[in-house]
């Protein structure tokens, strides 16, 4: 049995030990709940930060679907009739957009999933139409998004069905389906967008 010193500087008693480690220990258990907190926070503010750059993806991908025009793809052969091209992660088609403040052009336009980096990149293409071939001085390339699991297009006709691949001749789709995933602290954040072609 360990006895209160007579001097008082000598040591700690028994129960003022037992008293301290106690203290420690509450205080060990609030933090562990104040920093489990914080780690549920951080994964929420991350997910937001994501859930906003995919909608912004997203967002884009419908405006310039939408913009998409009737009009030959370049390069094709003499019996082919293009005016779409569309897979599930890539699509091939012209569409009028912004030139400068004023003005509008046509623009053959080529989203697809660049993989050469080791992380996916949905990359968009656009070069002015011109007569004749392409003008590959126009060519202008962006990157819509970094960072993300999966992205999917799909295509319908009639909005009743819809097909991961788009090649009819002389036509191009009514409606495409655009989805794009992304996980984050174990948690799938996804975008959608039905957008309808003009």
């Amino acid at each position: 049995m360990i006895r209160p010193s007579q001097t008082g500087n000598q040591g700690f008693v028994l129960i003022e030990i037992l008293v301290a480690l106690s203290v420690i220990g509450v205080m060990a258990a609030l933090m562990t709940g104040v920093f489990g907190q914080l780690r549920s926070v951080a994964n929420l503010r991350e997910q937001i930060i994501a859930k906003s750059e995919l909608t912004g993806a997203v967002s884009h991908l419908e405006r310039t679907f939408a913009a998409a025009k009737k009009a030959l793809l370049p390069g094709q052969e003499e019996d082919e009739r293009k005016m779409f091209d569309g897979g599930p992660t890539e699509a091939r088609f012209a569409a009028v957009t912004r030139q400068g403040f004023y003005s509008l052009a046509l623009r053959d336009i080529r989203l697809y999933v660049d993989r050469q980096t080791g992380k996916p990149r949905l990359v968009e293409t656009l070069a002015l139409r011109r007569p004749g071939e392409p003008d590959e001085e126009s060519k202008v390339t962006v990157i819509i998004l970094e960072n993300f699991d999966s992205i999917s297009f799909s295509y319908s006709e009639d909005g009743s069905s819809f097909t991961t691949t788009w090649t009819k001749d002389d036509a191009i789709p009514r409606l495409i389906r655009v989805k794009i995933d992304r996980s984050i602290a174990g948690k799938t954040v996804s975008s959608t967008a039905l957008v309808r072609v003009l």
